[in-house]
């Protein structure tokens, strides 16, 4: 029996570097654009279009626009962001789907995604104590981006520290399968034929949808609430997300049903209450087309609906995320099928992302806006709904014993 892997070797000490990365990075970028617009007064800058995930650069471009009035860095912040970005989802995807064995992934994903939340509930509550005395619309403390820049900067050592796959080993004692290298030609041949069969084909487009509403939810926070209304939206919407995924996970890594059951009834919960939730934001939205607020604030009356309804969106679309992981995750379990998979789920829902912000960036109405995200989901369900329901119940003991054997072979 080969000996206990050390902690910095095992695959919860992964996920919490991983977590930490996410916090850092892509968690505080949520933060930003939890303020609307990344803090800025209108949300029309039409360079939001490429900057789907920020990091230290472009919170630094941010920065200089918000203090000086500078675009052109804001363009070039967001290209670099955009490559780096690309290149952190492979690896990430990697890791938090194809390390961890499949009795855990849901929790685990559960913990990544709260630490990633944990980044935009550091970032909310830096938001809301450099903003609290701002209860106008406008522009956030430049200070606020400033901070931004120099937290994310730290994300980068942090990566060092990850252990490669070959040198971690599960709590079951199982190690890593690694696929033997192969050509960049190779790697794009096998990425187009995850992307077209039948299982993964069929999700692309809910991938696409999960987070096409996020431009319309900055613009929204932008256009009708306070600053400090906005931050404590960043700061409120982080909670409830965390908490929602870590109880979502849970019931994800229940062993009491089975994996079939548990993929269609996080189908209902998760995708089923983020369908429901459209309903209210069309609802709110009509009501805001009539008579726009401007600068709500928690004193303002009528305050709690649209801010409620911003506070559910995030949960839910946090929930459906964490469920879109465990799917994929639960579609093939080979390192390099996993890392495919999650990389098509990353730049697809990314490319969504982009659109969302693009349209949301061009002062197309919100309401119509709104419908045309309803319209994206419910249709993405459909195909969606033939995959889930095609999973079987394939994560047995005995289909694992041949690999489970050939490891701990290895160990001994």
């Amino acid at each position: 029996m080969a000996a206990a892997a050390p902690f910095h070797r095992s695959v919860l000490a992964q996920m919490i570097i991983c977590g930490l990365i996410a916090l850092l990075g892509p968690g505080l970028w949520n933060a930003n654009n939890s303020l609307g617009a990344g803090g800025a007064l209108l949300p029309y800058l039409r360079t939001l279009i490429a900057g789907t995930l920020g990091w230290s650069v472009y919170s630094a471009a941010l920065y200089q626009n918000n203090r000086f009035g500078t675009e052109w860095f804001v363009m070039l912040g967001a290209a670099i962001c955009g490559i780096s970005a690309g290149l952190y989802w492979a690896a990430e995807g990697a890791i938090i789907l194809s390390y961890p064995e499949h009795a855990k992934r849901g929790r685990y994903l559960a913990l990544w995604l709260g630490f990633k939340n944990s980044g935009q509930l550091i970032g909310g509550a830096i938001n809301l104590g450099l903003n609290a005395n701002t209860a106008t619309a406008g522009k956030v403390s430049w200070v606020t981006l400033l901070v931004f820049v120099v937290l994310q900067a730290c994300s980068f050592p942090l990566a060092f520290l990850l252990s490669p796959p070959e040198k971690t080993q599960r709590s079951d004692g199982t190690r890593i399968v690694v696929s033997a290298k192969t050509s960049s030609r190779e790697q794009l041949r096998q990425l187009w034929k995850t992307a077209t069969t039948r299982q993964v084909g069929l999700l692309l487009p809910v991938f696409f949808a999960s987070w096409f509403y996020w431009g319309y939810l900055s613009t929204f926070l932008t256009l009708y609430f306070s600053v400090r209304a906005r931050a404590l939206a960043s700061f409120l919407s982080a909670i409830t997300g965390t908490l929602a995924c870590v109880l979502f996970g849970l019931f994800l890594d229940s062993q009491r049903l089975s994996v079939r059951t548990r993929i269609r009834a996080g189908f209902f919960l998760s995708c089923g209450l983020f369908t429901l939730m459209w309903i209210w934001v069309l609802i709110i939205q009509h009501e805001y087309e009539a008579t726009p607020p401007k600068g709500l604030d928690w004193t303002s009356p009528g305050f709690g609906r649209g801010f409620g309804m911003y506070i559910m969106m995030q949960t839910t679309g946090n929930m459906v995320q964490n469920y879109l992981y465990f799917l994929i995750g639960t579609i093939g379990d080979g390192t390099s099928e996993l890392a495919r998979g999650t990389g098509l789920l990353r730049g697809v829902e990314s490319w969504g992302q982009c659109a969302s912000f693009g349209i949301s960036s061009s002062k197309f109405s919100p309401f119509y806006t709104t419908v045309i995200n309803v319209v994206f989901w419910t249709l993405s369900l459909i195909p969606a709904a033939v995959t889930i329901w095609e999973v079987q119940d394939r994560k047995r003991v005995e289909d694992s014993e041949p690999e489970l054997e050939m490891l701990k072979g290895e160990g001994n």
